[in-house]
Parts: C-alpha cells; structure tokens; sequence
C-alpha cells in the first residue's frame, strides 16, 4: 500500500508552509525614493525608522493567490508569453511564442520504458535533476511488477531513461502549460522493500568549447 508521509517538527507536532507577505509596492525602493528623492537620504529614514514596513499588513499569511502580470497603468489581463532560448554564451538563439501542453503523466499512453540504461555516475555529470516522483504500489500485482523494475535498476546501478506519447518520443509534462522534463528512473531494493524514484531534468550540462588563443 502507499505510505503516508508527513512532516513534524522536533516535538512531533505537524508542520506546513505559509506564505507571508514581505512588503508592498507602497514600500519598496522605488517609492521611498520618490518621498526622500535622494538614497542617502532613504538610509538616514532606515536608521531612524522602518518607512518599508507596513506595520499593520508585514507577515500577513497569504492564503489561494494568483499570479498576475502589471504595468505602470495596471494589471496585464491579455499576456502573450514567449519561450527564450540561449546559447552558452548568453546570447539569444531562438525566441519563439509558448506552447502551453497538456500534461502526459496520466494520459492515454502511459510513459514507457525504453530500455536505455545510464549509468548514476554518468547522468549526475550530464543533467540538473529539477524534481521528483516516487513511484508507489496499490495492490499485490503492482508491487510484483514495480519491485521487479526496481530490482533490475538497482542490479544494473543504472537510471532508465524513459518517454511519454503515443510512440515514446515525448518529453513527460506533469500538468497542463508545465514545462517538459527527461525523465529517468531509479530503482533501489532492501530485502522485500523497493523504492523507485523518476528523477526529472529540463536542463543537460555540455562541456563549454575550449576557447583559442593565438600564441605568441
């Protein structure tokens, strides 16, 4: 059965996270800036006082926010969003409009196991592992197949890569509008128990050029 984890702290009572509220657009540089015009002045007003902080709304918990887009003339309602992409060097190689996809993880087409091995050493020098999933058993037939793919990984000290899609060419988008991952499985057994991990990478690591020099 899948295990239940929760978090507590050093006297065993549960904890959560909570969004605070730091500051406001009232309170930020910019606008103590605009009342003291100078920054020297704006520190001599943080020595004498706290013209940043509202006292009445700091540390206010936040609770179902939304992200939004704003100007100088107010909130953005229609946004246009694009995609990007660098080269090494910083500079822009291709800027293109987003692709909002639909997510994959539990879809159709299951992800799939393609039979392509790397080895831990190998991908920990090749890719950032951005997130995470475990993998988990909901009755006897499950854990029989998922220990055996863990078994198998943990044997072979290697991660799977694996695909989603109709034919397995398709990065895994865990919800719709995500960003696309590679997605590589690891595989761990202990005696009769089993941990299987899908590591999630968007970002390889490539050795830079070795740049030349003329010799003098």
């Amino acid at each position: 059965m899948p295990i239940n984890i929760s978090y507590v702290d050093e006297k065993g009572k549960p904890v959560f996270t909570r969004k605070l509220l730091k500051t406001d657009v009232t309170h930020d540089l910019p606008e103590l800036l605009k009342k003291s015009k100078k920054i020297e002045k704006v520190a001599d007003a943080l020595i004498k006082g706290d013209p940043e902080i509202d006292i009445e709304q700091f540390g206010m918990a936040l609770i179902d926010t939304s992200r939004v887009y704003i100007t100088k003339t107010g909130i953005v309602h229609l946004v246009e969003e694009f995609e990007v992409i660098t080269n090494p060097d910083g500079t822009v190689r291709e800027r293109r409009p987003r692709k909002k996809l639909p997510q994959n993880l539990n879809a159709e087409f299951p992800i799939r196991w393609s039979g392509k091995f790397i080895k831990k050493e190998e991908a920990l020098k090749k890719f950032v592992f951005t997130n995470k999933k475990q993998l988990v058993h909901v009755n006897g037939l499950t854990y029989d197949f998922l220990y055996d793919m863990a078994k198998e990984l943990d044997k072979k000290k290697s991660l799977m890569f694996i695909r989603a899609g109709e034919k397995a060419n398709e990065p895994i988008v865990m919800n719709r509008g995500g960003k696309p991952y590679n997605a590589f499985l690891e595989g761990r057994v202990k005696k009769d128990a089993y941990l299987l991990i899908m590591h999630m990478s968007n970002m390889e690591l490539k050795k830079p050029k070795l740049i030349e020099t003329d010799e003098s």
